[in-house]
């Protein structure tokens, strides 16, 4: 049993013809040192706009990733599995305003909700053999908890009493 208590999932918004317009994507995951948002304020057509792109990791939820990647021929940031078989995935995402403002708090440990729809990032031009990159533009994101601090260690705590 994994330690981890992610969350992954998503499902398909249809127009009247049953066609897919869009990915919904909710996920519960961890922010890890590559994956803390970094802020641009040059966006949009006035260049006055902000956004923020970060990476939330998940453990041990490939399976159902991967049944999206499949429907969507795509990747994602990255994907890893461990000596003990746990998987860890690495989801992109971009955070646009006031959204971006929260996604810049987040600090390393956090654990994060995020919801919002998945994106296919095309890269054909740096790369045409790679798949495009799955990334989400974040509706409503939420902190679930913050990273722990590590607790105060006294100079004297080894110390053994003389006899």
């Amino acid at each position: 049993m994994s330690r981890y208590s992610d969350y992954f999932s998503f499902e398909s918004i249809r127009d009247r013809n049953g066609e897919v317009i869009c990915y919904h994507v909710t996920l519960i995951g961890t922010i890890e040192t590559d994956g803390t948002a970094t802020m641009r304020t040059d966006m949009g057509a006035n260049q006055d706009q902000k956004m923020a792109f970060g990476r939330v990791t998940i453990h041990g939820l490939d399976k159902k990733i991967r049944v999206l990647l499949n429907e969507t021929n795509s990747r994602i940031y990255s994907h890893t599995t461990d000596i003990d078989g746990i998987s860890t995935d690495v989801i992109s995402y971009t955070a646009k305003d006031w959204r971006a403002d929260e996604a810049y708090e987040y600090e390393v440990g956090d654990r994060v909700l995020l919801e919002g729809r998945a994106y296919i990032r095309n890269a054909s031009n740096r790369n045409p053999e790679r798949l495009p990159e799955l990334s989400i533009t974040v509706t409503g994101l939420f902190r679930l908890s913050k990273a722990r601090k590590k607790r105060f260690v006294s100079m004297n705590e080894g110390l053994i009493p003389q006899e």
